[in-house]
């Protein structure tokens, strides 16, 4: 187990470590998702090497600001939106079906400011379980195909 905490230490370079060395499939569960904190870029580039890069997130995902998941769609991965829970709070992420992340830690720029917590827990059985609760929550999602389908757009945005 490894342990990273904010905003002493980079924990969106220490996830996107762990990204840049999955060979096979990352299973990513979502509150917070934007770009420029490395991750989202990371999640691309994995898909880009032929890695199942999946995606499941909380509706209002996509229409935050800097949302990740415009990008993530257009580099190929598939998201879909869990519509059936209150809001999706879970942070979390399996890689190559043996290594955890989990912890308080959004995968978004602004929590590097934020006293957060990121736990990378290697262990298959820890794996298997959040890889379970990731797929008993895939069959109650909707696939994402328009930000607009999610979020409200003012006529001012949509111009």
């Amino acid at each position: 187990m490894a342990v990273c905490f904010s905003p002493e230490e980079d924990c969106a370079a220490f996830a996107a470590r762990a990204i840049d060395n999955a060979e096979r499939e990352i299973l990513v569960s979502a509150y917070g998702l934007t770009t420029g904190s490395g991750i989202v870029e990371a999640l691309a580039r994995a898909k880009g090497r032929g890695v199942d890069v999946r995606l499941i997130a909380d509706k209002s995902t996509p229409c935050n600001r800097n949302s990740g998941i415009e990008p993530l769609a257009a580099a190929g991965i598939p998201i879909w939106i869990d519509d059936q829970a209150r809001i999706v709070h879970q942070k979390a992420m399996v890689i190559d079906e043996a290594v955890t992340f989990t912890g308080s830690y959004n995968w978004t720029r602004g929590a590097a400011a934020n006293s957060e917590d990121l736990n990378l827990i290697s262990s298959p059985a820890v794996a298997t379980a959040y890889a379970a609760h990731w797929h008993n929550r895939l069959a109650v999602s909707v696939r994402f195909d328009r930000r607009e389908d999610w979020c409200r757009v003012s006529s001012a945005e949509a111009r």
